[in-house]
């Protein structure tokens, strides 16, 4: 039996879509267990750590996707007023802000550099150098 290797982009698709389910299913998980509770002003630094880990490993795209829908589900489930996407508290409204701005600020950069292929090395030496 013969299995079709799947194209580049279909593998960087898959592994997005992992790590963003990830992220969303730790901040749900989170949400869930640690709704008011004194905790609830913490639930969006664990999810910080969790992006930038899952944007180290699964790329920049991972990490921008996954603190926006981890800063969703907390403002939904978390914050009152509860299942609403509005933030009261200015303290739970700036803990979120700064999930969002560290979670996309940080995955660019601790995510890895990926090896250029020799087809865009070539492209960009001077023809004198060839």
């Amino acid at each position: 039996m013969h299995f079709r290797v799947p194209s580049p982009r279909v593998l960087k698709a898959l592994d997005t879509a992992i790590g963003t389910l990830i992220c969303a299913s730790v901040a749900l998980f989170l949400a869930l267990i640690f709704n008011q509770s004194r905790l609830e002003l913490v639930l969006p630094l664990v999810c910080l750590a969790i992006v930038v880990a899952m944007a180290a490993r699964f790329g920049v795209a991972t990490g921008v996707l996954g603190s926006l829908v981890s800063a969703l589900l907390l403002a939904y489930f978390v914050y009152s007023p509860e299942h609403s996407l509005r933030i009261s508290s200015p303290e739970a409204r700036a803990n979120v802000s700064w999930l969002l701005l560290g979670g996309i600020s940080l995955s660019f950069l601790f995510t890895p550099r990926r090896e250029r292929s020799s087809k865009d090395q070539e492209e960009d030496t001077p023809e004198e150098q060839r």
